[in-house]
């Protein structure tokens, strides 16, 4: 799946932090992300938590932007509403890559509930569940 992530999501560099949309399917996807020193999340050499954060709602995302795009469908606004039982283990270096997936677990009203994952290396990086809001046109 070759597409210019920037086609996809509403971020623009310097707030791009995904590189790749590998995987999709109806409820999830996963993207790749390789972390540049030139990264403004970085600190004292590592990847900083809130890039964590913004990779998994970018993945997200990432996501409907693609299904849109495949729909011929405008592209919704979607803002992080609550992030939900943030767990992480350890904080990658820069120079290294990670691997995301987003699954969608619930739908409620404008809200989109997903449970986010970052691997690395077969390791756990960081997992939440993320509560998304997502505008409705008037």
């Amino acid at each position: 799946m070759e597409t210019q992530i920037t086609n996809i999501i509403p971020q623009r560099p310097p707030m791009v932090m995904i590189d790749q949309l590998v995987e999709i399917d109806p409820v999830s996807a996963t993207s790749t992300f390789h972390i540049l020193p030139e990264n403004i999340f970085i600190e004292n050499g590592k990847f900083a938590e809130p890039g964590l954060i913004e990779n998994i709602a970018q993945t997200a995302a990432a996501m409907v932007g693609q299904q849109c795009a495949i729909n011929e469908v405008p592209v919704p606004i979607g803002f992080i509403a609550a992030v939900k039982n943030l767990t992480i283990n350890f904080i990658p270096d820069v120079l290294s890559s990670i691997a995301t997936k987003v699954t969608v677990t619930n739908t409620v009203m404008n809200f989109t509930i997903i449970e986010g994952k970052i691997m690395q290396s077969g390791k756990l990086v960081c997992s939440c569940e993320m509560k998304i809001l997502i505008q409705t046109s008037t």
